[in-house]
């Protein structure tokens, strides 16, 4: 793990080495999840679907070849990620969690038990139609 030294005037981030398996580039800001096929390694990411949704690894910090290493972002403030919705609009402090068959964070109505990766620091809302597909800043807490 990589851990950003202390400092004052930005926030603390944590990242983790990944090997990108999903057979495409992940774009800067794209949410990945671990693979939990036949290789399982704990290093090795792809693109979240049903079976794997509470494998999420983080946001992947720059663009990633397929089976290129490169880092994860697994905790803190960040400023640009994918978010994906079919609602309507969504605030900040919304809960976000792994879209499936997709790249991006969604808003979740998820309470209780179930692991809340990431949230809204920023409101954000549909354009012409109900759906949003954008960058948003993020707060991330995969650890």
């Amino acid at each position: 793990m990589l851990f950003k030294r202390a400092s004052r005037t930005s926030a603390e981030t944590a990242y983790v080495v990944v090997q990108n398996v999903s057979g495409s580039t992940m774009t800067a800001g794209y949410s990945a999840v671990f693979d939990v096929g036949g290789s399982v390694n704990g290093v090795r990411v792809s693109q979240a679907d049903s079976a794997d949704l509470q494998a999420y690894a983080g946001v992947i910090h720059a663009d990633l070849a397929n089976s290129a290493y490169g880092l994860c972002q697994v905790y803190g403030y960040r400023a640009s990620a994918y978010v994906n919705s079919s609602t309507g609009s969504s605030v900040a402090g919304d809960i976000l969690s792994p879209m499936n068959g997709g790249w991006g964070l969604t808003p979740s109505a998820t309470s209780g038990t179930a692991k809340a990766f990431a949230f809204l620091c920023e409101s954000i809302s549909a354009s012409s139609s109900s759906r949003y597909n954008l960058t948003a800043k993020v707060f991330v807490r995969a650890l």
